[in-house]
């Protein structure tokens, strides 16, 4: 093996991991752009829920559309609102089975 040969594969090995590193990268921006949507999504419906001054003695479950009309954001695949002690809770499921939970308190 020579000087020159050496000198290629580590420069190639070099090559795949900064690659790899860079497309994890990419993966873990992508999805935290993407439930950043999803979370401020949530703090809206949340803010119109309590908006209404529910009260504290009052608890019930709706679905997001009922609250704050319009579609879910395009990662969204479901989304419930509850109101247990005059507090909101909005639970948004995302692919993957993942799910965003916020608390909001008046």
């Amino acid at each position: 093996m020579t000087p020159e040969m050496r000198a290629r594969g580590v420069r190639t090995f070099v090559t795949v991991l900064v690659v790899f590193f860079a497309l994890v990268g990419v993966v873990v921006a992508t999805l935290a752009w993407q439930g950043r949507g999803v979370r401020d999504y949530a703090a809206r419906v949340a803010q119109a829920a309590l908006a209404a001054k529910p009260s504290p003695n009052v608890g019930f479950t709706r679905p997001c559309g009922e609250v704050v009309p319009g579609p879910l954001p395009a990662q969204a695949q479901s989304c419930e609102v509850s109101l247990v002690g005059g507090a909101a809770r909005v639970t948004v499921g995302v692919q993957g089975g993942r799910s965003y939970v916020i608390e909001r308190r008046p």
